[in-house]
């Protein structure tokens, strides 16, 4: 027999009721705004969630500006936050073949 009520439900029910964490997700949906039109004006090109992350993964001082844009210190968190927000992300080829660019480099360097 299925439950009346999943945890993630719980858990998302709490949330939108708890005034911390909507805070706090709208501090970030701010900072990932000013982040995108910051990244908009120095490529001078359209950003999307697929560019913006893609630049999140290959380039270190993008991301540890982000970091300090959006105040969080771990890049996992960072990534998770995203990914949370744009679950179309984990189908996207693009991100896949960064994401298997990166794990090749750190083979190759662990390697060597």
């Amino acid at each position: 027999m299925k439950e009346l009520f999943e945890i993630n439900d719980i858990i998302s029910k709490i949330n939108l009721n708890n005034p911390i964490y909507r805070i706090n997700e709208e501090e970030f949906n701010a900072s990932l705004l000013q982040f995108g039109a910051f990244i908009s004006i120095i490529k001078n090109k359209r950003v999307n969630q697929t560019l913006l992350l893609s630049l999140l993964l290959e380039n270190k001082n993008i991301r540890e500006c982000f970091k300090q844009i959006s105040e969080i210190d771990d890049t996992r968190v960072l990534l998770y936050n995203l990914i949370i927000r744009f679950p179309i992300l984990c189908k996207s080829k693009i991100i896949k073949n960064k994401i298997k660019e990166l794990v090749n480099d750190r083979q190759r360097k662990a390697i060597l």
